[in-house]
């Protein structure tokens, strides 16, 4: 699986792009501020609908006004992503426009719509997320180790949507549910409503919570299955990393229940809190209250791991997520480095390159890593053959095509 194709028009500070890459290895290099990270969120914004790094879409619009003064004044400020993506499958088209209100508006900048094609058809996120799967990695995120459980919940959702049509749904419908489910709450507490109202809104929320749960713990049960190795490959050590699930509906087993069999877990759980829940005006059980842990050699690196650790920590975590979304959808999910490698040393970043990069036969695989450092090409053997780019105020210029 690749990009065969991207196309930008006003986002962040490409004004017009168009990139047709090969499959293999993308090197862009260039001084920091150019933006090199917003080529890589494009492509991460045209995978999920969302940024890694905002949740105001608005910031994704180019700051730029038109040259024509009078243009400005009657064009809203928009932002056109487009991609081609070859799959086993064949190729697909993906579109998404964003459009903001005039900045005359008096009561400043407005709401963003957003639109969205595949193939030139209309659809919703539900319809975008998974044609391009990718797994995406910057120095930030190393916050899923120190930072808050809500992005490790995200990331957990977002990483399995992208694996699973169902879990998007699922998860859709989870959150449509918990909504409607705490505004009952608050009428009970408030003793507008009877308990008994609370009955068809806890079903629905056990269904479809018990769907995400085993999701998530299928996943972080295969990916275990690798994280411990690749640890200790990149820090040279002998201990073992595990990232541990921490439910609030039951005791996280190393091997995921049925999805039965945790409904009935959910059921029990909430079953012994629901007076609490009442008093609180919220749902206090489930999916979205629950959190994952890394633990090395019985220590929370969460709570106690210094940051070199969380970092090789988080990096294994990735390279675990490539392999197991490999196995979870049958192709090689197109990988994203946002300067990465200049934080690893030698030994370290040939291993990561090994790893995502080393071609395989019959297999297509795409990589796109940035770098203010030029002098990687020289410095991994790994990079020689690499497609090298050097961006300059949103320019992208290709330096060369190695066979």
């Amino acid at each position: 699986m690749w990009l065969s194709q991207l196309r930008l028009v006003n986002f962040r500070n490409f004004r017009a792009l168009r990139l047709e890459p090969q499959p293999g290895v993308l090197l862009f290099s260039g001084h920091n501020g150019q933006g090199k990270t917003n080529l890589l969120e494009s492509v991460y914004v045209l995978a999920t609908t969302r940024s890694p790094r905002t949740s105001v879409e608005r910031e994704l619009l180019s700051w730029r006004a038109p040259e024509d003064a009078d243009l400005a004044a009657v064009t809203p400020p928009f932002a056109r992503l487009e991609a081609r993506v070859r799959r086993l499958s064949g190729e697909t088209h993906l579109e998404l426009t964003f459009e903001g209100e005039r900045s005359g508006n008096a009561n400043g900048p407005g709401a963003v719509t957003r639109d969205i094609k595949v193939n030139g058809l209309a659809t919703r996120a539900a319809g975008l997320v998974g044609q391009l799967p990718v797994v995406y990695f910057s120095p930030a995120d190393v916050d899923l180790a120190g930072g808050s459980p809500s992005g490790r919940r995200q990331y957990l959702n977002l990483a399995n949507s992208q694996a699973s049509p169902s879990h998007l749904r699922a998860l859709q419908r989870y959150n449509r549910v918990l909504l409607q489910r705490n505004q009952v709450l608050r009428l009970v507490r408030e003793r507008r409503q009877l308990a008994t109202a609370l009955e068809p809104w806890t079903e629905q929320m056990v269904s479809w919570g018990a769907q995400i749960l085993h999701q998530r713990l299928t996943m972080l049960r295969e990916m275990n299955a690798r994280i411990a190795d690749i640890f200790r490959d990149l820090a040279g050590s002998t201990e073992g990393l595990e990232v541990v699930y921490r439910s609030t509906v039951c005791e996280t087993p190393h091997d995921p229940e049925s999805v039965a069999a945790l409904q009935q877990a959910y059921k029990r759980q909430q079953t012994s809190i629901a007076t609490r829940e009442i008093e609180q005006a919220v749902s206090l059980v489930g999916p979205h209250r629950d959190d994952f842990t890394f633990v090395l050699d019985g220590v929370d690196l969460n709570t106690y791991g210094s940051r070199g650790q969380q970092r090789l920590a988080v990096l294994a975590l990735k390279l675990a997520e490539a392999d197991w979304m490999r196995a979870a959808i049958g192709e090689i999910p197109v990988v994203l480095l946002d300067d990465v490698l200049s934080e690893l040393d030698p030994q370290r970043r040939a291993y990561v390159l090994q790893r995502v990069a080393e071609p395989e036969p019959s297999r297509t695989r795409q990589v796109w890593i940035t770098t203010t450092e030029t002098d990687l090409l020289a410095a991994d053997s790994a990079l020689a053959t690499a497609q090298h780019y050097t961006i300059e105020a949103g320019q992208v210029h290709a330096v060369s095509m190695r066979e």
